[in-house]
């Protein structure tokens, strides 16, 4: 049985120390990220799309990208992403990095809100309905999202940690809009990309065989960056596997160390 964390605080910490004292090292091979080309990472052989049915792409499934770390940095993502920074969100970046990581939210066993969701190195499970695809993560206090698909507006009141989602396939992919996040509370990826309320994220999957899917985002966020940009990397599907039962909270004891510097 695959081995279950008890206490995510206990997980930061390792994979923290691991991610940023070996600069060397990806997150893993599973997933097939973290290394460069040609350094043992294999192609991926895109394949006819698997249909649910007509107009839809099969995505169901668990499915785990290993740890994206830094959603800019090609070690975990596909490939290494500069970023532009405005004045304001360059300092929250250069705080977060010069610190340690000292307040990350998921140390408080905050939600991870988006895109950093996609890139815990927890599973995540895709459902999919007539109407609605839905999100289960067993990480991050084991959070859900539900899309519609229904072709609904952006609920303009939202002011949530996973943002207000709409979405809709376009051929072999899912579209998802996100907009209504709260304040810079959550965190782009482990590593701190920061965010105001002015996030608005496109995000895209796109199954590319049986085992593999790319999911690509792009941010918008006119206070944190003077232009849109975007990233993506790799899921591979772990077939015969269930999302676990997961509280951050529980016998946790190691936010106390976070002390960061």
């Amino acid at each position: 049985m695959r081995k279950q964390w008890v206490g995510a605080c206990t997980a930061g910490v390792l994979g923290l120390m691991l991610a940023w004292t070996l600069p060397a090292q990806g997150p893993g091979p599973g997933p097939g990220q973290g290394k460069g080309k040609g350094k043992g990472r294999a192609p991926i052989v895109e394949e006819p799309t698997i249909w649910l049915k007509d107009g839809v792409p099969d995505l169901r499934g668990v499915w785990n990208s290993g740890w994206i770390v830094d959603m800019a940095d090609g070690r975990y993502a596909e490939k290494t992403v500069e970023v532009p920074f405005t004045d304001w969100g360059r300092k929250l970046w250069e705080e977060r990095t010069g610190n340690l990581q000292k307040n990350d939210p998921n140390m408080q066993c905050k939600p991870s809100g988006l895109p950093r969701a996609q890139g815990v190195p927890y599973p995540m499970q895709i459902v999919q309905t007539d109407n609605q695809v839905i999100f289960l993560y067993e990480g991050g206090l084991h959070t859900f999202r539900i899309v519609p698909m229904d072709g609904r507006k952006h609920n303009p009141d939202a002011w949530t940690w996973m943002g207000d989602s709409v979405g809709h396939y376009e051929g072999p992919e899912l579209v998802i809009d996100v907009t209504g996040f709260n304040d810079e509370q959550s965190w782009l990826d482990s590593a701190g990309h920061p965010h105001s309320d002015q996030l608005h994220l496109l995000e895209r999957y796109r199954r590319l065989n049986a085992n593999t899917m790319r999911y690509t985002v792009t941010i918008e966020d006119p206070k944190a960056y003077t232009r849109p940009w975007s990233t993506s990397y790799i899921y591979r599907v772990n077939p015969g596997t269930e999302i676990m039962e997961y509280w951050c909270t529980e016998n946790e004891k190691d936010a106390k160390h976070m002390v960061g510097k």
